[in-house]
């Protein structure tokens, strides 16, 4: 039986998008930061050693076995770059790298774990703020800061939770923060923690970024407030068919712009965001 050693992407939300490729298969070993993402797969997580932020953080307090890299075997890099994603999307590089080609399940563990500040007599709805981190500045692809403050109305219905992970000159929030009941923007939580908040949400308001496909994996609607480098960014390069999309909707801008730049200038305007929004709200969430 081949023994394979997958040396995996360390972003939180690739590590998602890589979990139902692993699934095929049992037994194998990936490198990660977040081994807490294939509970029940029967996978061997390796330690990446990486000093990335977050993820250096992770996987020093994580309570998840780690394993010693395999010695021989079929050694895989995962990853994608500006060919893959033109030439069809996230999904479909995995396709090719995982050599999967079989139905795919999206779906995260369940851990129930709340941190203990999240009610949980009271319907929860998630906003992640637009951010800008030192380690991979991608100031394009945040949208108009103004159309997350802009989703307040949430207040009048849930119990709002803002999650971000700042540091003075590290990450920031970009703009004038979206207005919640609770703001955990400091990285309070476990991953843990976050993956159960995001499966207990009644909803998810957010930019690009991770919270795209772990709300996919709980099932949880999602209103994704796109900026610009749609060249990276766009619906059909993130998600994919084989995903429930249903729950799903985007509010993008006007003249969406297709640029691969980090620092791009690009047009962020939604005309039509208050609408958008509002029907999502009602007819999807209500």
């Amino acid at each position: 039986m081949t023994q394979y050693y997958f040396q995996g992407m360390y972003g939180l939300g690739d590590s998602i998008y890589q979990r139902p490729f692993l699934r095929h298969f049992p037994g194998a070993y990936v490198r990660t930061c977040w081994p807490e993402l294939y509970r029940g797969l029967g996978i061997k997580c390796v330690r990446s050693g990486t000093h990335l932020r977050t993820q250096e953080k992770n996987e020093l307090r994580t309570r998840y076995a780690y394993h010693p890299a395999p010695r021989g075997g079929v050694i895989k890099r995962i990853g994608y770059g500006p060919n893959d994603l033109a030439s069809g999307g996230i999904i479909p590089a995995f396709r090719r790298q995982f050599g999967v080609s079989g139905p795919l399940l999206f779906d995260l563990p369940q851990f129930n774990d709340l941190h203990p500040r999240v009610p949980v007599d009271k319907p929860v709805a998630i906003i992640r703020p637009a951010t800008l981190r030192t380690e991979w500045a991608s100031a394009s692809r945040n949208p108009d800061p103004d159309y997350l403050v802009r989703a307040q109305q949430l207040r009048q219905h849930f119990f709002v939770v803002s999650v971000a992970d700042t540091v003075p000159g590290v990450e920031w929030v970009v703009g004038e923060e979206p207005e919640a009941d609770l703001k955990l923007h400091h990285g309070e939580m476990t991953l843990t923690q976050l993956c159960s908040l995001y499966a207990h949400a009644a909803c998810v308001v957010s930019p690009v970024g991770f919270s795209v496909p772990m709300t996919i994996a709980y099932n949880t609607p999602l209103f994704v407030v796109a900026g610009g480098r749609g060249g990276h960014n766009a619906p059909e390069i993130i998600t994919d068919p084989a995903m429930d999309l249903s729950r799903v909707r985007w509010a993008l801008p006007d003249n969406y712009c297709r640029c691969t730049r980090a620092d791009h200038d690009c047009d962020r305007r939604i005309s039509n965001f208050d609408t958008l929004f509002s029907e999502w709200l009602h007819e999807i969430v209500l």
